[in-house]
């Protein structure tokens, strides 16, 4: 395996400190200097240096730069045991119905591993962008991102992508980037939620998720339509509803605003008779639509969402028919991953994990 190039900036500045060009107490060059002399990105320095630190060569200085303090490798202070390598995690948001199982599975496969940095950007892809750059600044030596978008890569990201550095993507793929990357089968969820409500009895099904422009969505869809083609049931486009905004993190849209939508759209494919909604909040939105419309959920409008809040102390809560992801094994996979990728540079693999289908009170068969 070609040695990777932070590593050959390592060993060559480790070997110009040994040798006395960089005695200790000198202050190192600047980074435009160094990428210039040793011809990589300010990632790859970055990296370098991340390692000479960690060897106990090298001090950085807010505002003042980089000093060397020693000329021979040193344990650290604390502890003679190898310092655990610091991981940056940018997600969009969590909550009790998906992310917080997620982030548990990050932490618990971190913990002895690695030490886990983690960050919430809302779904706004330039503050996405700008603390992904402010974790490699920070020394992170790998990258879990859960991006706002799969349309547009953060400029970061490619830019890390094109050193090896390691990265993973969860719960999103970005076609035609050769980046790690888990998520659940969402085709294959697509089609478990469709076909169930087919085999009910329903013959008028529609699908609603939000407006966002991720792969999770878009691969939900591609399943719900494989499913009626598979049967032979005819699909009507009419019966999507991809409008959905107040369930996507950082907006401003009110639920009432999307209830006073979804209750039109009721009315207007008055033969529906099942739903799929994307998302366990937009099945909250559609059930009082649909009360606010008189369409009683399972009795005039079976629905079938994705992920559910667990609430195990709360009997009385209604519970939707939904499909459940493994999140904690999510979480795990990212930095199985994550640590692979620092054992092996340039490693990029992607998990597809399996989804199951939790029978609740938001169904019944249609008589």
């Amino acid at each position: 395996m070609t040695q990777a190039l932070y590593r050959r900036v390592y060993e060559e500045l480790r070997e110009a400190i040994h040798t006395g060009e960089f005695g200790v107490g000198d202050r190192f060059p600047s980074e435009s200097e160094f990428t210039g002399r040793f011809d990589v990105s300010v990632i790859t320095l970055k990296r370098a240096l991340d390692l000479l630190r960690d060897d106990g060569y090298i001090l950085r200085r807010p505002r003042l730069g980089t000093f060397v303090i020693s000329a021979v490798a040193t344990s650290t202070p604390f502890s003679t045991a190898p310092r655990q390598p610091l991981i940056g995690c940018v997600v969009t948001d969590f909550d009790d119905t998906f992310g917080t199982r997620v982030l548990g599975g990050l932490l618990d496969a971190s913990n002895g591993a690695v030490n886990l940095l983690v960050k919430r950007s809302l779904g706004e892809g330039e503050l996405e962008d700008d603390m992904v750059r402010a974790l490699i600044q920070g020394g992170v030596r790998g990258l879990i991102l859960q991006p706002s978008s799969s349309e547009y890569v953060p400029a970061a990201v490619l830019e890390l992508v094109t050193q090896s550095f390691p990265v993973v993507i969860l719960d999103r793929v970005f076609d035609g980037v050769p980046v790690s990357s888990v998520c659940s089968d969402n085709v294959a969820a697509g089609r478990l939620a469709a076909d169930y409500l087919l085999d009910l009895g329903h013959e008028h099904v529609g699908l609603v998720t939000s407006a966002s422009h991720v792969s999770t969505v878009a691969d939900r869809l591609d399943g719900f339509v494989d499913a009626h083609a598979t049967r032979h049931v005819p699909h009507d486009p009419r019966y999507e509803y991809r409008g959905v905004r107040s369930t996507t993190p950082g907006s401003k849209v009110s639920p009432d605003d999307d209830i006073a939508e979804l209750e039109k759209f009721l009315t207007a494919n008055a033969a529906l008779t099942g739903l799929v909604a994307t998302e366990y909040n937009i099945a909250v939105l559609l059930r009082e639509a649909a009360r606010r419309t008189n369409r009683a959920v399972p009795a005039d409008l079976a629905i079938v969402c994705f992920d559910h809040p667990d609430a195990f102390y709360d009997r009385a809560q209604f519970r939707f028919t939904h499909i459940r992801q493994d999140q904690a094994s999510m979480g795990r996979e990212a930095v199985r991953m994550i640590i692979d990728q620092l054992q092996g540079p340039g490693t990029v693999q992607t998990s597809s994990l399996v989804v199951k289908l939790v029978v609740g009170d938001s169904t019944r068969v249609l008589v």
